[in-house]
């Protein structure tokens, strides 16, 4: 039986397990699919709404990611721009 390990920091209502292996293979598909490269952080908040099969905590999921786009240097705008397509990319239907 595979391991299973706590993906986000959050609460009881925000915990989602997934396998510690999909965060590097998430990477890779982004890489490939989409050639941008997207470091552990934003890849662990995208992989948590991939699996959560929630709408409102894909919303969370764009507003945590664009926070952290911010925390990079990149502009407000153009952070809540791709931190929507990322995860649309990701965990969109």
């Amino acid at each position: 039986m595979s391991r299973r390990y706590r993906v986000s920091e959050g609460g009881y209502i925000d915990r989602v397990y997934v396998p510690y292996v999909l965060i590097p293979l998430w990477q890779l598909r982004l890489r490939e699919r989409y050639g941008i490269e997207v470091d552990r952080k934003i890849v662990q908040i995208l992989v948590e709404a991939r699996y959560s099969r929630s709408t409102w905590k894909w919303h969370r999921a764009i507003n945590r990611v664009s926070e952290e786009l911010k925390k990079r240097g990149i502009s407000a705008a153009h952070a809540s721009q791709l931190a929507h397509k990322l995860v649309n990319a990701v965990a969109g239907p």
